[in-house]
């Protein structure tokens, strides 16, 4: 029996509107990334239609534009994966009840971007707490975030940073390391996991998240360079609760690396996880989709995802 994180008739109506089905992106995570946009004077950027297919780059203008354009796309993502009202994500929220359940969790955000799905969990699980829908058990977050960009890490700083005080009024407590990561570098790849290492050492539940990755992969073979630096991440990531949760749009090309990828994951694993993935194993990826409410704009706007759980713990299957 699925152990859903909410029941859909449970999302209060500062996430969900029953009615209309549409999707709310919590008031405190409008504030941060609004905040973001009038300091950086992004806000009329944001308020433009994007341009089709920009997905962002390094640069401090590639990361401003995909802050403006693309920010509230991505947390809405993370928020339909975590939420899962339309009951079609039931392995996926199984493996955030389990790891949100309390105590310390670690959480690993790769890349991180400017902070969407850490910034996303972290208002979702405050918003869900004022609410009286989840208790308000001690919960500690300890999270690594690893990220090329140096405006995209100032960013999800500067969030965080503000963020602290406010989450802990739901005895949400965290502990953060941003640091730079590239996927293509061995090296940078052996220093994330270190750090990561050292500040989950006393955690009871660790959750990897990969988003918005698989256009960056897929272009001139750029998966098979960062591959054995994903191999280390996973292996490494193992312990007795501990789950990874890719999560993409829905566009042409992510179903073929999600099959890609779970195919590379049943090798990377073998008989320790199991090497079958079919509809009713955990290694399999999964879709939905709903409209989302525009944050600071009029309308709404499509939310559609493919999400994949990989499941890391150490002991075998029976």
């Amino acid at each position: 029996m699925t152990n859903r994180f909410i029941q859909s008739k449970d999302i209060p109506s500062s996430l969900w509107c029953k009615k209309s089905k549409n999707l709310i992106l919590p008031e405190l995570l409008v504030n941060q990334w609004e905040g973001l946009l009038k300091k950086n004077d992004l806000l009329g950027l944001a308020k433009e239609i994007a341009p089709s297919g920009f997905e962002g780059g390094m640069s401090k203008e590639e990361t401003d534009k995909h802050l403006a354009w693309r920010y509230n796309g991505s947390c809405a993502r993370v928020i339909l994966s975590l939420l899962d009202p339309m009951h079609q994500l039931s392995k996926v929220s199984d493996a955030y009840a389990s790891i949100f359940a309390g105590g310390r969790v670690f959480l690993a955000d790769l890349p991180s971007g400017s902070g969407a799905a850490i910034v996303s969990i972290l208002c979702t699980l405050y918003e869900l707490r004022k609410s009286d829908v989840l208790p308000r058990d001690v919960l500690t977050i300890q999270i690594i975030a690893g990220e090329i960009s140096k405006a995209a890490r100032d960013y999800l700083a500067e969030q965080l940073t503000d963020l602290t005080p406010i989450i802990g009024s739901q005895a949400i407590f965290i502990e953060f390391e941003i640091v730079e990561w590239n996927a293509l570098c061995k090296i940078s790849t052996v220093d994330l996991m270190r750090k990561s290492t050292l500040l989950s050492q006393n955690s009871t539940a660790k959750l990897l998240v990969v988003s918005n990755f698989s256009g960056f992969l897929e272009n001139s073979g750029k998966w098979s360079k960062a591959r054995p630096q994903f191999d280390d991440i996973f292996l490494y990531s193992r312990d007795s609760l501990s789950t990874a949760i890719w999560i993409e749009p829905q566009r042409n090309t992510v179903a073929s690396f999600f099959e890609r990828a779970i195919k590379w994951f049943d090798r990377l694993f073998g008989s320790s996880l199991g090497s079958k993935s079919d509809p009713e194993d955990v290694n399999s990826y999964a879709k939905t989709s709903v409209d989302c409410k525009q944050p600071i704009k009029e309308g709404c706007f499509p939310v559609r995802l493919t999400v994949v759980r990989f499941d890391l713990r150490l002991e075998e299957r029976k």
